[in-house]
Parts: structure tokens; C-alpha cells; sequence
């Protein structure tokens, strides 16, 4: 689909990082952007600096009282929404057996639960849009680690989250096929973002905002700056890939050799299975469930 002035944007997240890169690349294009974010005196002032027609909303994903609300409120001021972009998430590196039980809580409410809290509550603005002009679209937000299991410091359970996600887009898809809406997931590898510094925002009933000590905030910062993507070009591929329809929009190549990994155990797990069913006496099945 085209993404120019008659397109309304939505992007949750949007006050840093890749959602702030994809508001930006969005009014670029010439379209209006409604700008949410946690932080929403941030997200407020990241919209009145890209100019044209964006606006910021305050808007936590894990409640779904707040997403009601925005939904309404960009009904109101924009008048329908075109492009629904699932975006906010959070990230912490450790193991599982390292991670509080309050911080899983944490992951799973902003980066998956918030993801359907986000679809559900602007889904009807969606349809309206897709049977009044024939398309609009829903695109999340993945993340090399939808596609395998990187090879840097743990970050478990965020693995898992962003695994879900890759389900969630899937399965909407299929959801969504006869409706006139459209499905995207892109998947960033390593960008130079603030993602390091999640904790800085976090809810108090997760444990409350936490700062980064200096040295480790330095420490991310230099590397993150130096072996990230530039989020302008993780949104600039975003928004081609939707503007060519694409389910699946990989952001960084070396997401391959991930993927690749598990395709070849994927293979070799169904190979193995043929064998050991014929080793038994049976007919493997080509039926899918």
C-alpha cells in the first residue's frame, strides 16, 4: 500500500528509537502520525518536531483503559487510521533463572500483551478503514530474535516475547486474509537505540523506573553506536517493505545466519522423523493439522 498524505499512522513506542525513526520517516512521506508513547511529554515533543501532522498521546500498553482511550482519541483528531504500528516494547538481558518474576511479568505485558491490547482496541478503526478504501494494515514489531537465537549475552525471556510476536503476526494474517487488511512483521537485528535503558520508564508495579549505573550506560551507549543500525534505515526498509505489501520485512542480513540455523534443524528434525516413522513400519503423514 502507498503511504502518503492520505495515510494516518499510528505508532506506539514512538517517543525514541525505532518507533521516533518510523514517526519521522512516516511525516516524510506525507502522512499523519499519531505519536504514543509511556512517556508522553516525550512523545508530545517528538511530534512537534517533525512538523506536518503528527500529534503525541501518553499511553501505556499494558493497560488497556489507555489504549481504549487513544483509539478514541485518534478517531477524533484524525478521523480513521490507515497503518497500526504495534511497536512499544522493552528488552533486558539474563538468563531465565536470572530474571525477576516481576520483570517476566513486565516483558510479557508491554511486548506481547500490549501488542494485542494495541490490535484489539484500534482493530474496528482498522476494518472501517479497509472496507471503506479497500486496504490498511497492521505491522509489528519483531526482532532478530523472532527468527533464532542470537548469539550475544542472554536476553531470555525477551527471546520468548519476541518469538510470540512472530506467532501473533502469523496468525493474524491468517485471521485477517479475506478482510481487506494487510499483515506486516519486521524484524531489526541490533540497532543504536536506547533499548538498553528500558528500565528508565518502567511501571512502578513492575519494580519502578531504574537508571543504568554511568560506566554500563557508557559501556552500551559506545557499543550499540558502533555495531547498531541506524534506526532512520531499519523505518526507511520498514516502510518500503509495507509499501510492497510484505508479510515478513528482515531489517539487518546477518539475521540470516540465525534463521539459517534453525531452518537446518527444523530439517533435520523432519528428516530424522521420516526415517524413525519407517524404521517403525508406518507411512509418514504430508496431512497438515
Amino acid at each position: 500500500m502507498k503511504i502518503d498524505q492520505n495515510s494516518v499512522a499510528v505508532v506506539t513506542g514512538g517517543a525514541n528509537g525505532i518507533g521516533f525513526a518510523l514517526g519521522r520517516r512516516l511525516v516524510d512521506r506525507g502522512a499523519r502520525v499519531a505519536l504514543a508513547d509511556v512517556d508522553g511529554a516525550r512523545a508530545v515533543a517528538a511530534a512537534a518536531g517533525f512538523g506536518g501532522s503528527a500529534r503525541g498521546y501518553a499511553c501505556d500498553v499494558t493497560d488497556p483503559q489507555q489504549l481504549a482511550a487513544l483509539a478514541s482519541d485518534v478517531d477524533h483528531d484524525f478521523g480513521g487510521v490507515d497503518l497500526l504500528f504495534a511497536n512499544a516494547g522493552v528488552v533486558i538481558g539474563g538468563t531465565l533463572v536470572e530474571t525477576d518474576p516481576r520483570e517476566v511479568e513486565w516483558l510479557y505485558d508491554v511486548n506481547v500483551r500490549g501488542v494485542i491490547g494495541t490490535i484489539q482496541a484500534f482493530y474496528p478503526a482498522i476494518r472501517a478503514r479497509a472496507a471503506e478504501r479497500g486496504t490498511a494494515r497492521i505491522i509489528l514489531t519483531g526482532s532478530e530474535n523472532s527468527l533464532g537465537l542470537p548469539s550475544l549475552a542472554p536476553s531470555t525471556v525477551y527471546t520468548s516475547t519476541k518469538h510470540a510476536v512472530m506467532a501473533l503476526a502469523d496468525a493474524l494474517r491468517r485471521d485477517t486474509k479475506d478482510s481487506g487488511i494487510g499483515v506486516s512483521i519486521f524484524c531489526p537485528g541490533l540497532t543504536a537505540t536506547k533499548m538498553w535503558d528500558a528500565r528508565a520508564n518502567r511501571q512502578p508495579r513492575y519494580g519502578g523506573p531504574l537508571a543504568v549505573p554511568e560506566e554500563q550506560a557508557a559501556r552500551a551507549k559506545s557499543f550499540v553506536a558502533s555495531a547498531g543500525q541506524d534506526p532512520g534505515l531499519t523505518a526507511r526498509i520498514c516502510l518500503d517493505g509495507i509499501e510492497h505489501d510484505e508479510f515478513l520485512i528482515i531489517c539487518d542480513p546477518a539475521i540470516r545466519q540465525l534463521a539459517e540455523r534453525r531452518h537446518a534443524q527444523v530439517a533435520a528434525a523432519l528428516a530424522r522423523i521420516d526415517a524413525r516413522l519407517q524404521a517403525y513400519g508406518e507411512t509418514p503423514s504430508t496431512k497438515v493439522g
